[in-house]
């Protein structure tokens, strides 16, 4: 499977989500914008890495890329566990 394919379908499954579990109320509409945003971020950055293949910039697009999808994955997990901490 291509990788535009990949993204393609990760990006629309959280949009998904988002329109369709908004009444579970796991995250609040702010955090959900973050936390996605970053996670689609990272997956652009990798994306633009293996469009453009330069060698110079590898090394750093592919950390930036992999450092900002973890991030985001950090944020949800983090914004989740205060929410069931909290009740």
């Amino acid at each position: 499977m291509p990788i535009v394919v990949l993204v393609a379908l990760i990006i629309g499954l959280t949009l998904a989500m988002f329109l369709f579990l908004r009444p579970l109320k796991v995250l609040a509409k702010k955090e959900f914008l973050i936390s996605h945003g970053f996670i689609i971020a990272g997956l652009f950055v990798i994306l633009g890495w293996l469009w453009l293949n330069l060698p110079e910039y590898e090394a750093t697009m592919i950390m930036g890329g992999i450092w900002t999808l973890f991030g985001g994955l950090c944020f949800v997990s983090v914004y989740i566990s205060r929410k069931f901490r909290g009740k």
